[in-house]
């Protein structure tokens, strides 16, 4: 059952009665040591920080750079709405129940604020972009239309989901653009963003707490304001688009004097900022006496002992999306840290390529020990040193001359089924599926590879096979035509290239292919038929 409360409210309350446990406003604002007090985003994360809206990677790292996916933006707003009970499943076919998000996701389809690019698909670890994020904030916000001629400098990019979330965004100051007066609506969406992004939202709410209406800012045809937040009644079904390609590219660094940070920051840049970090955080921090290498401290320690392995306060969440890692270390003792070798040894690397780069004051670039961490279908590259002068262009000079893997971007679902037919002659065509439980429980069979089905001739006017599956049945006196497809009682598909009266269930059509062009690929005998929910190779 849909909900018509007003989420925007009940947003803003529960974020000016939530705080985390920090002792004093200084403790906040000093709690970061990757945030500097004058860095442009520095009061939006202190703000974010205060009021409960975002926390750490670490309790001393923001990591400001890295990306917000789009299961951690569902769990924030989810947390902030005060974790509301929520009771059976939600409906995309990438997530799982018992995780981390799966109450999140699940509010944040009942509420219609995520629904995902469509065709059962949320994409859990898909970078959020900004046209996204503040699509989701406008849903929130009941989706106001608003008229204000001030568009971007690339508006013409922005996807046509989120125009009017954009438009509400700018006039309401809820983002302001990148330079040259650009949105950049593809664009990931930093940590560094979102936190400028959630801080603007919540104080516009701060603001209108005590009205029933937010004003236009430019007199458009709302008649002076919009109501807020009351939801659409039935918001646009229409999906976010499927991204283009994710980053496949991740850079994961260890560092303790920012040097090796810098540095991976700036590999990040040579992709054009299309790859993502992550930093390896020690779950106990090294203090400056763990690192003075005059005395018995303990890095000299770790790097004299062959089985020290320093825990790591977080993994890599689905490192297998990953084609190429860049692995950052400084050079302690002319080696790696051991805390590099936690890392290569909590992740599976099989199949990927792994650049090392290091840095340091003057010891050599040294990979040794390390490189034997990984499996024999791991392409491990010579990496390289670099100083702390190096600039942005030596660091993508290097990058180009690499030889890095090329990128086959994997077939998406796009809401048909793709058949396969193995006959007299070969055969690749699409059908539309019906909307009904039957078509639903069906396409759950091949949701984790193609599924195939050896097929029999019958009656002359169509092929049968068994499915191995009791589905639901939905039947009714239907009489068919050429490419219908069926389910007849229950677990058996059939495909029609002929005419048939009886009670079954129509399961969908395929598309665009005559009886004559059926007859010709499936031929008078038994066939395998092959369905996928993702296009088929020929």
């Amino acid at each position: 059952m849909k909900r018509t409360e007003k989420i925007s409210a009940l947003l803003f309350c529960i974020i000016m009665a939530v705080t985390v446990a920090i002792s004093t406003c200084c403790a906040a604002e000093n709690a970061f040591y990757d945030v500097a007090s004058d860095a442009w985003y520095a009061e939006s994360v202190r703000y974010c920080l205060s009021n409960g809206l975002m926390k750490g990677v670490s309790d001393t790292s923001f990591e400001p750079g890295g990306t917000m996916t789009r299961a951690m933006l569902a769990t924030v707003l989810y947390r902030q709405a005060g974790s509301p009970e929520v009771t059976g499943g939600d409906s995309f076919s990438d997530t799982y129940d018992g995780l981390w998000y799966s109450d999140a996701v699940c509010w944040a389809e009942e509420k219609e604020i995520i629904i995902g690019y469509g065709n059962g698909i949320f994409g859990t670890d898909d970078a959020v972009s900004r046209e996204q994020m503040v699509t989701i904030l406008w849903r929130m916000a009941g989706s106001p239309q608003i008229d204000f001629d001030e568009p971007f400098a690339d508006q013409n990019d922005i996807s046509s989901f989120a125009l009017s979330a954009v438009t509400w965004a700018k006039s309401t100051g809820v983002v302001n653009g990148t330079d040259g007066g650009r949105f950049a609506p593809q664009h990931s969406a930093t940590r560094a963003e979102a936190a400028s992004i959630l801080t603007s939202y919540s104080k516009l709410l701060a603001v209108n707490d005590d009205k029933d209406e937010i004003p236009s800012s430019s007199g458009g045809s709302t008649g002076g304001g919009f109501s807020r937040p009351t939801p659409a009644p039935e918001p646009d079904p229409t999906p976010e688009p499927q991204p283009t390609d994710r980053p496949h590219v991740l850079v994961a660094y260890f560092s303790n004097t920012n040097n090796t940070k810098t540095a991976a920051q700036k590999i990040k840049d040579a992709f054009g900022g299309e790859a993502d970090i992550f930093e390896i955080v020690p779950s106990l921090p090294y203090t400056a006496a763990d690192l003075d290498y005059n005395t018995d401290c303990r890095a000299n320690r770790e790097q004299n002992d062959p089985t020290s392995r320093p825990e790591i306060s977080a993994a890599v969440e689905n490192i297998g999306q990953y084609d190429t890692v860049f692995v950052g270390y400084p050079i302690w003792w002319g080696r790696a840290p051991k805390i590099i070798y936690t890392f290569l040894e909590s992740h599976d690397m099989t199949g990927k390529t792994v650049v090392p780069f290091c840095t340091s004051g003057s010891s050599p670039y040294n990979d040794s020990g390390i490189k034997d961490l990984v499996t024999a279908d791991t392409s491990w590259l010579t990496g390289r040193r670099f100083s702390g002068g190096d600039s942005a262009e030596t660091v993508k000079s290097w990058i180009d001359g690499l030889a890095l893997p090329e990128h086959t971007a994997q077939p998406q679902a796009d809401g048909k089924l793709h058949i396969k037919v193995n006959g007299v002659k070969e055969a690749l065509w699409t059908a539309t599926p019906e909307e009904n439980s039957s078509s639903d429980a069906l396409k759950e069979l091949p949701a984790n590879g193609p599924m195939t089905i050896n097929m029999s001739d019958y009656g002359e006017f169509e092929k049968v096979g068994p499915l191995g599956h009791d589905l639901p049945r939905n039947d009714a006196q239907t009489t068919t035509k050429a490419g219908d497809i069926i389910l007849y009682q229950g677990s058996n598909l059939v495909i029609y290239y002929d005419a048939n009266t009886y009670s079954f269930t129509r399961i969908g059509h395929v598309d665009d292919v005559t009886k004559d062009e059926m007859l010709e690929a499936f031929g008078p005998g038994d066939v395998t038929v092959t369905i996928s929910l993702t296009p088929i190779d020929d």
